[in-house]
């Protein structure tokens, strides 16, 4: 006899972007204090997504609630986009009194420490969220690295910028010149998996100052293929150790749109017919992570 289901209720919903199907899709599970960690890795393996976000109760006095992000394959220490989609679903829920007219501020425990957020309902009827992320440096690749990852991607890198790894996320980051170059990248994902396995690295951000829109600061894509993510379509956890690299590198860089380099935005996933834009802004002390999201799906699991 089969036991009485849980019922879990679920959102889908697409992050930066304000336009459905567009953006990093990411399912967010609002009340998620009854499932195990078996239960939640099953969940985010079931709907594929590149992270599913969980609401839990939290384990310390300082946050307002508990926020874990699963791949389909592991549990990660942070997750932008799917932050993002969380902050929006409970906005829409009106929890933590998120409601229309406020701006709200949260306190999230996480993996990577205590995180703050701030949640936007003042302006146009949209829910604008910006999350606070921490500081990193940077440790230039070798040059045995930089060239494994030419033949893995079948470009040569540019070096200057020079490509590095981040402490934040271990990503590293590393620059062409052409937008169609970015965009023309065919990477070996297989074998890319297993190098970055090898330098204990998350994923591979490539990144080009030559933008759709002017006024943008650079283009990405980001593959983690060994985390279950063949290619990320919005990538906010790197993009902020991006903007502080390019902020570090500005003044050694040609005039370019870094002349304003405290608030950037970032193109991502046109490539792959789901355009995203985000912002960072290093204005305010620590580094804050900004933008919209949209609800396209709700339901329920039955566990």
């Amino acid at each position: 006899m089969r036991h009485r289901a849980l019922r879990i209720p679920v959102y889908w919903v697409d992050a930066f972007t304000e336009k459905p199907l567009g953006g990093n899709p990411a399912v967010v599970v609002p009340q998620a204090d009854d499932l195990t960690e078996a239960q939640m890795q099953g969940i985010a393996h079931e709907v594929n997504c590149s992270e599913t976000a969980f609401i839990c109760p939290t384990t310390i006095t300082e946050a307002d609630l508990r926020l874990r992000w699963f791949s389909p394959t592991q549990e990660v220490d942070l997750c932008g986009h799917a932050t993002v989609a969380a902050l929006h679903v409970l906005a829409q829920e009106q929890r933590f009194n998120l409601r229309p007219g406020t701006l709200q501020y949260l306190y999230l425990e996480t993996r990577s420490g205590l995180l703050t957020a701030s949640v936007d309902q003042t302006q146009d009827h949209r829910i604008g969220i910006w999350l606070s992320l921490p500081l990193c440096t940077f440790e230039l690749l070798a040059a045995p690295e930089i060239h494994t990852l030419q033949t893995l991607l079948g470009v040569k890198p540019m070096t200057d910028p020079a490509p590095v790894m981040d402490s934040l996320n271990r990503d590293v980051l590393l620059s062409v010149e052409k937008l169609h170059t970015l965009h023309g990248l065919k990477p070996q994902l297989e074998s890319m998996a297993a190098f970055n396995r090898q330098q204990g690295w998350r994923g591979v951000c490539i990144y080009t100052l030559d933008t759709q829109i002017p006024s943008h600061t650079a283009h990405l894509r980001f593959f983690a293929p060994n985390m279950g993510i063949t290619e990320d379509p919005v990538t906010g956890s790197v993009s902020v150790p991006l903007a502080l690299y390019l902020h570090q590198q500005a003044a050694s860089l040609p005039a370019t749109n870094l002349d304003v380099a405290t608030a950037m935005t970032f193109e991502q996933g046109d490539c792959l017919g789901r355009p995203g834009r985000l912002q960072v802004d290093l204005g305010s002390g620590s580094p804050r992570l900004g933008g919209h999201a949209v609800t396209v799906m709700r339901g329920e699991f039955e566990l």
